[in-house]
């Protein structure tokens, strides 16, 4: 671990970050599919934001890094405005940013997954910019 104050993230490597994105995504699919919306959320959310510190292991300006916060919702905040980041992602990150934790609406049929989908393409996006700097 370093001195700079990134213990936390630095706790993982990229793989690791990945890999345990991964984990959080199945289960935030599971949950949302079986209308657990609050833990749903709660993993998608995780999950993207897992992803997104395999990433920032790969930025060396802490300053560049800090800005992205220690959170996920931190790093979502940041990542739905990001200029620089394809437009599914910030549009990926803002559907994750205003995900209701509860529903009132009963719903008939079987859970709606978008968010789990909304954080896979953050996730991809992360697995596209490791493999591309070659990262490990």
């Amino acid at each position: 671990m370093s001195d700079d104050g990134q213990g936390w993230l630095e706790r993982l490597g990229a793989e690791e970050w990945l890999a345990a994105a991964m984990g959080e995504l199945a289960r935030a699919t599971v949950a949302l599919a079986g209308k657990q919306q609050r833990a749903g959320v709660t993993q998608a959310r995780r999950a993207a934001g897992m992803a997104w510190n395999a990433v920032l292991l790969g930025i060396a300006d802490l300053e560049e890094r800090n800005r992205y916060g220690r959170s996920y919702m931190d790093h979502l905040r940041v990542l739905k405005d990001e200029p620089t980041a394809p437009t599914k992602v910030r549009e990926a990150a803002a559907t994750l940013v205003g995900a209701a934790l509860d529903v009132q609406l009963v719903q008939l049929g079987p859970g709606d997954t978008r968010l789990a989908t909304a954080a896979t393409a953050i996730v991809e996006e992360a697995r596209r910019r490791v493999d591309e700097t070659g990262r490990s």
